[in-house]
C-alpha cells in the first residue's frame, strides 16, 4: 500500500487514531491557551486584560487577511496530491501557494501598521492600544508562516509531531509573557505580551521548518508538475470570503464592544468566551478528517460523516447543559472573583459548545468536496445577522454594559445556530445528508438524568472549588453510566475506544 493511499485503510481506525493525537494536541493547545488566559487575566486584572482582548481581536482579524483561506486551500490540495502519491504535483502546489501566502502576509502587516494610529486614537480613543498593535505585527508574520507550514503535518497524516511543537509553543509563550508582565510597567505590559508571543512563535517556526525539511524534504526541492491554477484559484476565491467572514465572526463582538463599553467589560466577556471555546474545541474533529474525506466517496463518506456527528453530539450535549449549572462557579474558580460579572455572558455563550464543532464538521464536508462557496455564503449571511443582533442589543441596553455583554453573548449564539442551520440545509440538498437515525434519544435521556443530579446537588450543597470539581466528575460519571445502562454505547463504540490504545 502506498504511503498516503487511504483506499484500503479502515476509516474509523485511521480517523480515531488521528483523533487521539488531535485530542492531545487540542488539550495542549486549548488548555494551554486557557491556562495562559487565566494567568494573564489574573495578573493584568479586568482593565488591562480588556485592552489585551481588544488588541488580540484586531490581531486575529489581521491574521485572517494573511490567510484569506489559502491555508485551507493548501491543505485540501496537498492532501489530495499526496493521496495520489504525486510528489511533483505536491511540490507544484507548495511553491505556487507559498508565493500567494507571502504576498498576503506583506500586504496585511503593512496595512495594519498604517492603520495602527487611526485605530488607537480615532476609533477606540485609547492610546494604550498603539504600541501593542505595532509589536503584534512581528507575531503576525511569524505565526502566519508557522501555521501555514503546520498544515503539512496534517496533510501527511502525521498527527504526533504537532503535539510536541504545540507543547513547546504554549510553555514558552506562558514563560515569556509572565516575564514581560513582571518586569514592565502597566503601560508597557501589553506590548511585552505580544513581544513574548513573537519570540515563542519564532522559535516554534524554526523547529517546524527543520522537522519538515528533515522528514519531508521532497516538498521543498525537486521538479514540479504543471497544474491548472484556475482550479485552485476558483476554490480559493470562495475560501477568501469564508475566511474573512469567519474572522469577523470570531472578533466582531470584541471589536464592537470596544467602542461602546469600558475595557473592563471586554475583560469579562473575553474570559467567558475563552472558557466556552476551550470546551467546544475538545469536540472539534474537523481538521483531522479533511485529509481523509478528500480521498473517500459515496457510502464510506456518509458513514464517516454520521459517525463523527454522533460522537460530537454524545459529548457536546451534556457539556452544554452542565455549564448552565456550574458556569458561575467555573468563572470564580478559574479567573477569580474579579471576573464574576462575566458569568452572564457564559450562560448565553454555552450554545457554542454544540454549534462550534458541528459547524466545523459541516464546513469540512463542503471544503473537502470543493464546494467552499456554500460555506462562504452561509457565513456571510450569519455574520450580517450577528452584526444586526449586536447593534440591536447595544441600542436597547446602551446604559447597561452588563446587559450589553450578556446580550452580545446571546447574539453570538443565535448567529451560530443560524449558520449551522444553513449548512445542514445545504448538506441535505447537496449530499442528501440526513441527521435522522443517529441515535440521539439515548444521549438526551442520559443528559436529563445528569441534569436532575446537578439540580439536586446545587440545591442542597453549599458550593466550593473542591465540591465544584466533585460535582463535575460525578455528573460526567452519571451521564456515562446512564448511557451504558440504556445501551447508548454500542459494540462498535467499544471497539473504537479500544483501538485508540492499540498500535497500528
Amino acid at each position: 500500500m502506498k504511503k498516503n493511499d487511504i483506499s484500503s485503510e479502515n476509516l474509523s481506525k485511521l480517523a480515531f487514531e488521528g483523533s487521539a493525537y488531535n485530542l492531545v494536541s487540542l488539550i495542549v493547545n486549548k488548555f494551554g491557551g486557557l491556562i495562559f488566559t487565566i494567568i494573564l487575566a489574573r495578573m493584568l486584572l479586568p482593565e488591562l486584560f480588556g485592552i489585551y482582548a481588544l488588541v488580540f481581536s484586531i490581531v486575529t482579524l489581521a491574521m485572517a487577511f494573511t490567510d484569506l483561506g489559502i491555508d485551507n486551500t493548501f491543505l485540501r490540495y496537498l492532501s489530495a496530491s499526496l493521496g495520489k502519491n504525486d510528489k511533483k504535483l505536491s511540490r507544484g502546489y507548495f511553491k505556487y501557494i507559498t508565493k500567494i501566502k507571502s504576498i498576503l502576509i506583506i500586504i496585511s502587516v503593512v496595512g495594519l501598521l498604517l492603520l495602527s494610529k487611526f485605530l488607537s486614537y480615532n476609533i477606540y480613543e485609547n492610546p494604550l492600544l498603539f504600541y501593542p498593535i505595532i509589536f503584534a505585527c512581528l507575531f503576525i508574520i511569524s505565526e502566519s508562516i508557522r501555521s501555514f507550514l503546520g498544515n503539512m503535518f496534517i496533510a501527511i497524516k502525521d498527527f504526533k509531531s504537532p503535539v510536541f511543537f504545540e507543547m513547546g509553543l504554549q510553555i514558552s509563550k506562558i514563560f515569556f509573557s509572565i516575564f514581560a508582565i513582571l518586569i514592565l510597567t502597566d503601560p508597557l505590559k501589553i506590548s511585552g505580551v505580544f513581544i513574548a508571543f513573537f519570540i515563542s512563535s519564532f522559535f516554534s517556526l524554526i523547529l517546524v521548518f527543520f522537522a519538515l525539511f528533515k522528514k519531508e524534504n521532497y516538498i521543498f526541492k525537486g521538479e514540479t508538475k504543471s497544474f491548472k491554477k484556475s482550479k485552485i484559484n476558483n476554490y480559493w476565491k470562495y475560501m477568501v470570503f469564508a475566511s474573512v467572514s469567519l474572522a469577523f465572526f470570531g472578533s466582531i463582538d470584541i471589536l464592537m464592544l470596544g467602542k461602546f463599553v469600558a475595557v473592563e467589560y471586554l475583560g469579562y466577556y473575553r474570559v467567558s468566551l475563552s472558557l466556552i471555546l476551550t470546551i467546544a474545541s475538545l469536540f472539534s474533529l474537523s481538521t483531522i478528517f479533511i485529509p481523509i474525506f478528500t480521498q473517500i466517496n459515496n457510502k464510506r463518506f456518509k458513514r464517516g460523516f454520521h459517525k463523527t456527528l454522533r460522537y460530537i453530539l454524545l459529548l457536546s450535549i451534556p457539556a452544554t447543559l452542565g455549564i448552565s449549572f456550574v458556569g458561575k462557579y467555573l468563572i470564580k474558580a478559574v479567573y477569580g472573583n474579579e471576573y464574576l460579572l462575566g458569568a452572564i455572558s457564559l450562560y448565553f455563550l454555552s450554545l457554542l459548545v454544540i454549534t462550534t464543532p458541528l459547524i466545523g464538521l459541516y464546513s469540512m464536508i463542503f471544503q473537502s468536496k470543493e464546494k467552499p462557496k456554500i460555506v462562504s455564503n452561509a457565513v456571510l449571511v450569519s455574520l450580517i445577522m450577528n452584526i444586526f443582533f449586536n447593534i440591536l442589543v447595544i441600542f436597547l441596553f446602551k446604559n447597561h454594559p452588563l446587559f450589553i455583554i450578556g446580550g452580545v453573548g446571546l447574539a453570538t449564539s443565535l448567529s451560530r445556530v443560524l449558520l449551522l442551520g444553513l449548512l445542514i440545509f445545504h448538506a441535505k440538498r447537496e449530499f442528501n445528508f440526513r441527521v435522522m437515525g443517529i441515535g440521539l434519544r439515548t444521549p438526551l435521556f442520559a443528559t436529563f438524568i445528569m441534569a436532575l443530579f446537578l439540580f439536586v446537588f446545587n440545591y442542597f450543597v453549599n458550593m466550593s472549588l473542591l465540591l465544584g470539581v466533585i460535582e463535575v466528575l460525578l455528573g460526567a460519571a452519571i451521564y456515562i453510566g446512564a448511557l451504558i445502562w440504556i445501551k447508548g454505547i454500542k459494540k462498535e463504540d467499544w471497539i473504537l475506544i479500544k483501538s485508540l490504545f492499540r498500535r497500528r
